[in-house]
């Protein structure tokens, strides 16, 4: 199908327009489990008040360490609606390191995949007002992502989102000295998308 990225200026779009144009198609399938793309627009919808609802705004930050999952995928673009910018986190990073980026994001929200919380508690300490919530299975007493998103209604909060507006914060190696945040805005991300999908054709 013909895909209308003029349709998609910022991330917070992207849910909206397919939910749209193929609501009923498959958008993730993940290990047993299919979301279409109604059900995806409407959990990020979700994901996006959740935030709101923990008192999170434009620029401010959350951070997610783990492997890529369907919920990751949520996370990214409710975040987007919400204004809120992802950094996500290497995971195979030594704790020290996780540690330090965290931290150096600003984040008080840390989602952690299931592969990673053992890393996760060894820092915690070191993270003082940072709560962690569990993508699936956690740590004793951590809220799981489920949960936390499925508190919410599912309505679209139609938050202003522009797209020179960070959408993202990825971090370097850090080889000659500390990583350092690097952010991407809207923009950044539709042009990639835009100059992914020219060269796939292209093929």
């Amino acid at each position: 199908m013909d895909i209308d990225f003029d349709a998609m200026p910022t991330l917070a779009e992207v849910a909206r327009y397919h939910a749209r144009v193929r609501p009923d198609a498959i958008a993730l399938s993940f290990e047993g489990r299919d979301t279409t793309f109604a059900a995806f627009d409407r959990r990020t919808n979700q994901v996006a008040r959740a935030l709101t609802a923990e008192g999170l705004g434009k620029g401010d930050r959350i951070a997610y360490l783990g492997k890529n999952s369907d919920h990751y995928f949520e996370l990214l673009f409710g975040a987007a609606k919400a204004g809120v910018v992802m950094a996500p986190v290497g995971w195979r990073l030594a704790p020290p390191e996780v540690a330090y980026i965290v931290g150096d994001t600003g984040a008080r929200l840390l989602f952690v995949g299931p592969e990673v919380t053992g890393c996760a508690q060894q820092i915690a300490g070191d993270l003082p007002g940072v709560r962690m919530i569990a993508m699936e299975n956690g740590a004793a007493g951590w809220t799981t992502y489920e949960a936390w998103r499925d508190a919410q209604a599912d309505t679209d909060p139609k938050l202003p989102v522009e797209q020179d507006d960070i959408a993202v914060q990825l971090y370097t190696s850090g080889t000659t000295g500390r990583p350092k945040g690097v952010p991407r805005t809207h923009r950044a991300e539709h042009a990639a998308a835009v100059a992914h999908a020219v060269q796939t054709q292209q093929r």
